[in-house]
């Protein structure tokens, strides 16, 4: 037994023992891969892997830390320089210096203005009693991004058709690292249809950017300024890069337009507006009894009778067509007015009617009655679920129930007790009572039990002793006093009472007091 024991602690000892000369060393990462904490025995390494993104001339921060025994501990940049720590602290190199805080931070350095060469993967080495432990981080010296460049024909203005899906190409040629781009149309942001690629432009961490803003551009767009915005780190605002849209289409099509109290006998001037890229080349009144059969058409501009037409421009593809009718009749108010409007791109029609009478009320939409009916519905629902509650006595309404079976009983013996003492109560009185009540328990709170309670007890301790036989001297002790209830009732004669009947009359207690005498507890003690 002794001897396998001894085997077993020189087994475990060898083990510790090689475990204590174990080295262990993190080989330089390859790749993205960096240790957050690493630990060796009762060692472990303070250091952050997120890059630093650093302007030129501005500090860069290097913090690197350990827990435990520390030896030495150096920074190697990825162009093969060497820094120790220690010599850091010593103001050995220049340009390099000590932290402000070396709390888990022992083998941080600062880089007073970081420069181009700066640029790169930074190793920590840390080295312990038999061990080294690497930390590696990458650090980006920015480089301030070209302007952006829409990628168009025509730097003046963007030509589209309306309608149709047109894409628009925003690049950046260099920028260390990549530029941010947004893409706005007006004063909206239409990014969420724009994609943005990245690709390295040398081995130095400087990328191309190129985003492409794939949109069906529509009539209300036309005159707009198309924006390119790019932000980087370098930037003190976004840089941009616009160009106005010019959205090619037909006359933009519109529903039934009726104009109304138009008085008779006045001169009336019908004012339409409609929208149309690029600008019409044939426009014209129409009317009659039915918009498919006109019997009368009055280009514009002109002058026919009656009627003058004219045509405004309002600028950005905007126009209102003009009607003048001189000495307005119920005739004309009964007729059917077409306004045909034609450019390159296609003919549109547009359908007006003249109305003598008040314009309608305006009617809320169909979502907005349907809205107000559900929240209606809610609350009829709530209301009569609530009354219907109170109605139960459910939850909230419930009263709260008395755990002991017998006080009920005991009470409506005592209240028999009372009742036959003071006369029968008309047993009509009773019934209109019990109906009031029920009638007006929906509509009022029920009675709280507390007071109930209270009364209960009170009669309770009148009626507790009548049940015990013998003497109370033979039973209690010696010291104890006696308590004796006695019912009194203050009030008026029996005539009285079977005549005034109260829901609210009380019955008052009072309590009496005896204590034995000196002789009687002499007899006690013997």
């Amino acid at each position: 037994m002794c001897k396998c024991s001894f085997v077993r602690v020189a087994w475990l000892a060898a083990c510790l023992a090689l475990a204590s000369t174990q080295e262990y060393e993190v080989n330089q990462p390859t790749g993205d891969v960096v240790f957050n904490s690493v630990r060796s025995a009762d060692v472990a390494l303070i250091f952050d892997k997120s890059e630093i993104v650093v302007n030129p001339g501005e500090p860069l921060y290097l913090d690197c830390g350990a827990r435990g025994d520390v030896r030495s501990c150096i920074w190697e940049t990825e162009g093969g320089e060497i820094y120790q720590v220690q010599d850091v602290y010593e103001n050995v190199y220049t340009g390099l210096t000590k932290p402000e805080n070396t709390n888990g931070n022992e083998c941080g350095i600062v880089v007073n203005s970081a420069t181009m060469e700066h640029h790169g993967h930074w190793t920590c080495k840390v080295f312990v009693v038999g061990n080294s432990l690497v930390g590696k981080k990458n650090v980006i010296v920015t480089v301030k991004p070209t302007s952006p460049v829409l990628e168009i024909d025509d730097r003046r203005s963007l030509t589209v058709n309306g309608n149709s899906e047109t894409p628009v190409q925003c690049s950046v040629a260099a920028a260390r690292p990549a530029v941010t781009i947004r893409w706005f149309l007006g004063n909206r942001d239409v990014t969420v249809s724009a994609a943005t690629e990245e690709t390295p432009a040398d081995r130095g961490g400087i990328y191309k950017s190129l985003s492409v803003l794939r949109r069906s551009f529509e009539p209300a767009d036309n005159g707009k300024v198309l924006m390119c915005s790019i932000s980087h780190k370098t930037l003190l605002a976004p840089e941009n890069a616009t160009v106005p849209l010019n959205v090619i289409f037909k006359p933009a099509e519109q529903p039934l337009t009726t104009f109304y109290q138009i008085s008779p006998g006045s001169d009336y001037e019908v004012r339409f507006n409609f929208s149309a890229n690029p600008p019409p080349i044939r426009q014209e009144w129409r009317f009659g009894e039915s918009f498919d059969n006109p019997a009368k058409i009055v280009a514009i501009p002109s002058v026919d009778g009656r009627y003058t037409t004219g045509l405004e421009e309002l600028g950005t593809g905007m126009y209102t067509a003009k009607l003048l009718i001189t000495d307005f009749m119920e005739d004309d108010a009964n007729m059917e007015y077409v306004l045909i409007v034609e450019n390159d791109m296609g003919e549109t029609p547009y359908k007006v009617r003249l109305s003598m009478n008040e314009a309608p009320a305006e009617t809320l939409s169909g979502g907005a009655v349907a809205g107000i009916v559900i929240v209606l519905l809610i609350i009829i629902v709530a209301l009569c679920a609530a009354t219907y509650a109170r109605y139960r006595q459910m939850f909230c309404f419930a009263p709260v129930t008395s755990p002991d079976p017998e006080e009920g009983k005991e009470d409506r013996e005592e209240h028999s007790d009372t009742e036959s003492a003071r006369g029968t109560t008309p047993a009509h009185t009773a019934t209109i009572k019990t109906r009031l009540g029920q009638l007006t328990q929906v509509f009022r709170k029920p009675k709280k039990d507390q007071e109930t309670k209270l009364e209960d007890n009170e009669k309770k301790s009148l009626t507790k002793d009548e049940m015990t036989k013998g003497s109370p001297y033979n039973d209690r002790n010696p010291d104890e006093k006696e308590v004796v209830y006695a019912e009194l009732d203050l009030g008026k004669g029996e005539a009285d009472k079977k005549a005034d009947v109260k829901a609210d009359e009380k019955t008052e207690y009072a309590q009496i007091v005896g204590t034995l005498t000196d002789n009687r507890e002499e007899e006690k003690k013997e």
